[in-house]
Formats: structure tokens, C-alpha cells, sequence
């Protein structure tokens, strides 16, 4: 299998962007005087790695449900870690412009200035809906209407119905499991989809196109990845595994590469080192 970076890599060629921020010196650039209390800067074997601020989501609580994951997955736990500062290899040209929203399980890009929520979940699921503070309707219960602009991420399983609904429009499941949560395998007119890896699917549903991701069928293309770690033979069992969507729905889609790649590096398991190739 690849090395982590080299994944890195294989994604943000997908995606047409550099999340990497390249610098032609050793030495740390320079912080705009601006940003200066909130954001930082430092050289990360010559990329450049910067200090993000993080919102905490409404709805969260210590230990709560939402978006647990599995030690497979590389959860932090329950504990309802709170960090106040992340590190990111994303474009210095977004120091300002974007920030993390983390419910103390997951965290996700998004503009700065809006708000997170907690999505409710049950069996260890759950999930994060960022949108605009001014939102009179926060998309925080049910299915956000048509063109509903925010960053949203789902965090499943494929050890019950709901889960593999989410996956199985992408990626082979067992035909009784795919029978058993009446999903289809029809593409929606108008949705794009292609394989980054095994493991990854990059998904765009046009303007005015309502297909498999929340936000679409607006007047603005919506953007996401759908992880399902192939592991074997648990997917080809139909076992439980642990998976994880996040659809881009922005006026300005301009935002959209760097916040899914940063997701889907986030997101993806890392191998042990027993299953990981020595090249």
C-alpha cells in the first residue's frame, strides 16, 4: 500500500489543488500581521504546516455518539478531546479564510465565521453540519433542503442499513446487503463519480442536479468523497466497517478541494505497520 503522503498525493492531483503550501527557503515564512493572533506558520519538510484556530460544535458533550469511531479508525476516543489549534498542510493563501470545526471526535475544514452543529446519530454514527452563522434555518435535523450551502460530514458503519445506503451507489457490497438496505446502484442524472483508490470515491453532482449528496440539486455543483476502506473480508462478508462522507456546498466552490482533501486525509485509516508495503 502507499504511504500516507503518497495518498496525500494521489488526492490532491485528483482534486486540481495543492493542499501542500510549497517554500523556497528553510526558513518559516512570514505571518500577514493580521492573522498574526490567531494563525502561525512553520516549515514541515519543505512544505509549510499552519495553526488553525477550532470552533467547538453546538450539541457537543463529553463522550457523546456523534461520530464516534472505531480504534480501527483511529478514533481519539470518547473522552471529548477539545483542541483549540490544529496543524494543516493547507494553501498559506487560506490563513484567514478557513478554520476547524471539531465535535472532540472529528474535525473538518470550514469558512471562518460560521457555525458547527452536531449531528444526532446512534451506534457510534453521527456527524458535523457547518453553515452560516445568518442560516434562519440551521440544517441540523432531516434532510437540509435542495442548495443548502455548508460543509457536511456523516460518520457510519456498513454494520447496518444506513450505512451501507451510503456507500453502495460507489462501491461493491454484497447483493444481499445491498437487498437488505433497498439502495440502488443507479447513478442520479447529472452526478460525476470516480475512483481516486480503492477506498475512495470522488463524487460531483451538478448544478440543478439532485443526486447522492447533501446540498445538491441548488443552483451551485456540490463536491464530496465517500471513504470505505476496503478491508478484507469483512466488505466482502458484509461485516461493519467503518465509513465517512463530507459533501462541499458553497456559493464559492472555491474552498471545496482543500476542505474534502483535508477530510479524506483525516478520515482514511492508516495502515498498521504489518500491512503497510517496505517501499
Amino acid at each position: 500500500m502507499c504511504s500516507a503522503l503518497g495518498l496525500v498525493g494521489v488526492v490532491l492531483a485528483a482534486c486540481g489543488t495543492s493542499l501542500l503550501a510549497t517554500t523556497t527557503s528553510t526558513s518559516a515564512p512570514t505571518t500577514p500581521t493580521t492573522l498574526a493572533a490567531t494563525s502561525t506558520t512553520v516549515p514541515l519538510a519543505g512544505e509549510v504546516a499552519v495553526a488553525f484556530p477550532v470552533v467547538r460544535c453546538a450539541g457537543t458533550t463529553s463522550g457523546n455518539g456523534a461520530g464516534a469511531k472505531s480504534a480501527s479508525g483511529g478514533a481519539y476516543g470518547n473522552q471529548g478531546w477539545k483542541p483549540t489549534i490544529l496543524l494543516a498542510p493547507i494553501p498559506t493563501a487560506l490563513v484567514g479564510k478557513v478554520e476547524f470545526y471539531s465535535d472532540g471526535i472529528h474535525a473538518v475544514v470550514g469558512p471562518t465565521g460560521w457555525t458547527c452543529s452536531a449531528l444526532p446519530g446512534s451506534q457510534g454514527t453521527g456527524g458535523l453540519a457547518v453553515y452560516p452563522s445568518n442560516n434562519p434555518n440551521p440544517p441540523i435535523s432531516g434532510i437540509p433542503p435542495a442548495g443548502t450551502e455548508g460543509i457536511f460530514a456523516i460518520f457510519d458503519t456498513t454494520g447496518h442499513a444506513q450505512g451501507v445506503t451510503l456507500v453502495c451507489p460507489f462501491f461493491t457490497v454484497p447483493t444481499w446487503q445491498q437487498k437488505e438496505a433497498n439502495c440502488s446502484t443507479t447513478k442520479p442524472a447529472g452526478e460525476q463519480t470516480s475512483m481516486l483508490t480503492p477506498d475512495i470515491a470522488s463524487v460531483t453532482d451538478a448544478s440543478g442536479s439532485a443526486g447522492s449528496l447533501i446540498g445538491s440539486g441548488g443552483v451551485q455543483p456540490v463536491t464530496g468523497m465517500v471513504i470505505f476502506p476496503q478491508v478484507q473480508p469483512a466488505v466482502s462478508n458484509g461485516s461493519g466497517v467503518d465509513i465517512a462522507v463530507e459533501s462541499c456546498s458553497l456559493a464559492d466552490p472555491a474552498l471545496c478541494p482543500t476542505i474534502l482533501s483535508d477530510f479524506v486525509v483525516r478520515e482514511l485509516p492508516v495502515p498498521t505497520t504489518s500491512a503497510t508495503s517496505s517501499h
